[in-house]
């Protein structure tokens, strides 16, 4: 596979932040996406408007094994994306979040195992790491989850690992550190502090604030998604990507305020969010060595992109105390 020319591609999470700007890319470069959104009572697409009429779209449940066995069916590439994907959700709902996730992949596998899909990509995070032992972290840093999502995570790269020395099936887990970006949920970081920047709310921060973060721009993750499913010998590998450029959220926040403007001023709670990490810097060796993939896209610039965005949707901040 050169190109994704012609390509038949299955992206699981389709309407999610990530897996939309994915079937994007993704059909500028030709691919046959089909898009799986979990089913909604009014039909209703969050992300994919714009694109709909040109996707394949498939409603249904990834935990739901006859239908992964017919969406997967004829598929070159699978992009699983599909995950109760929040960190601060995980906390309070445990069981759903594992539930979901461990299930969700298990199926994926099987039915890409007996319909011989030629790839298979999981969404890894950078999560599972907990809190480094050094930095940058590499992928051979060992696994320490603090939250039920990092475990669900950790849990599904090793039904990974497991599918592909028993069955060989060719996957590639992937490794993001912090993606960000225009449609991101509100119960990440950065919407919550654009959105408390513009309209000029403290910026709540857990802690004193010097927890370091490296942000990769979702342009760029998407890039990376792309070469994951192209690049030949691939399989059974293990890729992380970052910018390599840490931040501390105090100062993350006081960019954000300079950039928009604000009146805001910081507010700092007095203990870390329960399951949090305190650093995640992360090393791209691979990533650069292998697939000649980087970030592009600075800090600065990202932001703006994405505050342009939340610009035109600054009343969301009303929802912001229903899930923080």
């Amino acid at each position: 596979m050169n190109s994704f020319n012609g390509l038949n591609v299955l992206i699981t999470g389709a309407d999610g932040f990530i897996a939309s700007h994915l079937c994007e890319y993704l059909y500028s470069k030709k691919a046959k996406v089909t898009a799986l959104l979990r089913r909604n009572s009014g039909g209703i697409f969050k992300n994919l408007n714009d694109i709909k009429n040109k996707l394949i779209i498939k409603w249904g449940d990834t935990q739901d094994l006859a239908l992964m066995m017919e969406v997967t069916r004829d598929k070159d590439i699978v992009y699983h994306l599909a995950a109760q994907s929040h960190v601060g959700h995980s906390l309070y709902n445990p069981c759903e979040t594992v539930i979901n996730d461990v299930i969700s992949t298990l199926n994926i596998l099987e039915a890409a195992r007996k319909n011989d899909n030629k790839r298979i990509i999981h969404a890894g995070s950078s999560e599972i790491y907990g809190d480094p032992k050094y930095v940058p972290i590499d992928e051979k840093h060992p696994l320490h989850p603090k939250s039920p999502y990092a475990a669900a995570k950790a849990s599904s790269e090793n039904l990974l690992e497991s599918f592909y020395h028993t069955y060989g099936l060719p996957v590639v887990k992937s490794r993001f550190f912090n993606i960000y970006g225009p449609r991101q949920g509100l119960d990440q970081v950065i919407p919550k502090f654009i959105l408390q920047s513009l309209n000029n709310k403290k910026i709540s921060i857990y802690g004193d604030g010097t927890q370091t973060r490296d942000y990769t721009y979702v342009d760029d993750a998407v890039k990376g998604y792309g070469i994951l499913g192209i690049k030949k010998n691939l399989e059974g590998k293990t890729i992380n990507f970052g910018s390599e450029k840490g931040i501390e959220i105090k100062d993350l926040a006081k960019l954000i305020i300079k950039l928009t403007k604000s009146k805001s001023a910081l507010q700092f709670s007095k203990e870390l969010r329960s399951g949090e990490i305190s650093h995640l810097l992360c090393n791209s060796k691979i990533a650069k060595e292998i697939l000649g993939w980087e970030a592009k896209t600075d800090l600065t610039t990202g932001l703006i992109k994405t505050i342009e965005f939340f610009k035109k949707r600054k009343n969301l901040i009303s929802n912001l105390p229903y899930m923080l």
